[in-house]
């Protein structure tokens, strides 16, 4: 579990620096916050629902670190100008930005109405954007930083049923790359996270069971990940570990894009193969034939 994860940096990696995490109050996002304060970092938690950031909160205290709970919706305005007001009345400060805070459903695209994908394009698009140009205006054009956003696999491959976030997710790429030659002026790194399919209780929401995506052997490493698998990189691309690293798109999913699309060896007979006979009855080359 996230709370029982002991040290994988030095304790001092992220000292003297705050960091925001979005979506805070679980998953990947409580990981992060959890595993930067063993860093020495300082959190600012942001969330909707302020009942699980302050468990966040809770577990970072108990552990030693500081955390500061900001109830806020990445989707207005408002609610973003006023938690950057509040985290520099607080720690005066920003280094880090993660814009992990997102969401989806699962849906084939003939059955997705413009509503709908508009709402997941506000929700993982326009919100981050919307978080990374406040904490820029009010923080980073001055005094540089590092943005991290938690992405997905979609943007590297075709995601049947998430036709939605797929369009947002490469929309955040896109803009990532170019707000990091832009902006690399000012000393903002930016980077993307994508990961596959991680194991959270996010996933138990979706009509997905273990064993079915076991039996499709997703991943490579013939395992789903774990919320940890991604705040590893987060952290090493947030902070100086990555200082030399921007406009980058890290792909963390245990090799589920290198067969995603489809898996040759469904197509391939088993006993065409272990004889090296083509599959149009036509003699291999001799250099293929198995040595009798």
């Amino acid at each position: 579990m996230t709370e029982q994860l002991k040290p994988r940096y030095a304790a001092d990696l992220m000292r003297g620096q705050v960091a925001l995490v979005t979506g805070s109050g679980s998953g990947m996002g409580r990981a992060t916050a959890l595993e930067m304060a063993g860093c020495g970092a300082r959190l600012a938690l942001f969330a909707r629902r302020e009942e699980p950031l302050e468990e966040t909160a809770e577990m970072i205290r108990a552990m030693g670190g500081e955390a500061f709970v900001v109830q806020g919706d990445t989707r207005d305005e408002d609610s973003i100008e006023a938690a950057m007001l509040k985290i520099k009345k607080h720690y005066g400060q920003l280094d880090v930005l993660v814009n992990n805070a997102g969401g989806q459903y699962i849906a084939a695209a003939r059955d997705i109405t413009n509503k709908g994908f508009e709402a997941v394009i506000r929700n993982n698009l326009i919100g981050s954007w919307q978080m990374t140009r406040a904490a820029a205006d009010h923080f980073m054009f001055e005094n540089g930083g590092s943005v991290v956003f938690v992405t997905a696999i979609s943007a590297r491959t075709a995601l049947t049923g998430f036709t939605h976030t797929a369009a947002a997710r490469a929309g955040v790429t896109g803009m990532m790359k170019t707000l990091a030659a832009e902006w690399g002026e000012y000393g903002i790194r930016l980077n993307c996270v994508a990961p596959g399919t991680i194991k959270t209780e996010a996933l138990g929401r979706y009509p997905i069971t273990p064993e079915q995506w076991q039996m499709l052997n997703r991943s490579v490493l013939n395992r789903m990940g774990a919320a940890e698998d991604i705040s590893g990189m987060i952290i090493y691309l947030a902070s100086k570990l990555g200082g030399f690293i921007t406009g980058e798109d890290v792909y963390v999913d245990g090799g589920e894009t290198l067969h995603m699309g489809h898996d040759a060896r469904d197509m391939i007979n088993p006993e065409l193969f272990d004889n090296r006979k083509r599959g149009d009855g036509k003699d291999a080359p001799e250099t293929i034939k198995r040595k009798t």
